[in-house]
């Protein structure tokens, strides 16, 4: 099949031969004009049903009771197999801020953590304390059953939940902070990897615009480089821009999914290194 000139533009970076379009309405709410394109005969699924992800009963729980969700959103639907099913391919996310997005990783990290083990599974950088402290409260929400611990890590003093100790090690399943501190964390050994089966960066695109962000996050990658060769990266940014797009490439390697929500509509792929 083909695409538009609009959508070779969004899809840039995917091979866009023998792409096939799914135009089929298969979401009731108000935002419901959707494509969904895949490349060859890659496997993909929507989820309709929070029950159809497998998720755990007390995560459920966490979803109907403490954040009054009825059915995954649009982004929920598309984003979240392709975070939770295996091989667990790295994700690029374009997507705005009101999408969904928050819940589509923090369900992520707390699907894939194993709450008998004590030590750091998931680990999500942000460009702000605030967004961190932000993040933190919607995993805390959304886990509240499931008995999954978590620390914030940025700087200065951290009033509304359980800030990292200086120099403690640290056996909270997820972790949620800001670059610069967590790089720290990972230097002074006092953050363990050798468990890390997800990292999320959160609002690249504004974490690329303050200084030091990008030297940091690779410099984070290296540490996990050296530790596991099988921590799966999510990418989210609201926009798509050179710099987000070269700092992509030296994240994620090898194939990855992408995924463009844009002016009501979503574009998914399977895409090749950035």
């Amino acid at each position: 099949s083909t695409s538009s000139t609009s959508e070779e533009k969004v899809v840039s970076e995917i091979d866009i031969q023998n792409l096939t379009i799914d135009d089929s309405n298969k979401f009731l709410d108000e935002d419901s004009n959707i494509k969904i394109i895949t490349s060859g005969d890659t496997p993909y699924r929507s989820a309709f049903t929070f029950e159809e992800l497998n998720l755990s009963p007390q995560l459920l729980k966490g979803l109907y009771v403490e954040m009054k969700y009825q059915k995954p959103s649009k982004i929920q639907a598309i984003s979240l197999p392709l975070i939770l099913d295996p091989p667990y391919l790295d994700l690029i996310a374009q997507a705005h801020n009101g999408s969904g997005k928050t819940a589509c990783f923090t369900l992520g990290m707390l699907s894939r953590v194993d709450p008998k083990l004590k030590a750091p599974q998931a680990l999500c950088c942000c460009p702000t304390r605030e967004l961190a402290i932000q993040n933190s409260e919607v995993l805390r929400k959304m886990g509240k059953y499931t008995g999954i611990t978590f620390e914030c890590a940025i700087g200065g003093d951290f009033t509304t939940g359980t800030r990292i100790k200086k120099r403690s090690p640290i056996t909270a399943q997820v972790v949620i902070g800001t670059p610069g501190t967590i790089k720290r964390r990972m230097t002074e050994k006092t953050l363990g990897l050798s468990y890390l089966m997800m990292l999320v960066f959160d609002e690249a695109d504004h974490m690329l615009a303050k200084e030091g962000f990008k030297d940091d996050s690779l410099n984070m990658m290296k540490h996990i480089g050296r530790v596991t060769s099988h921590c799966q990266v999510l990418l989210f940014s609201a926009t798509f821009n050179e710099s987000v797009k070269k700092f992509a490439a030296k994240i994620v390697k090898g194939n990855h999914n992408e995924l463009f929500c844009q002016e009501g509509r979503t574009i998914i792929g399977i895409g090749d290194p950035v």
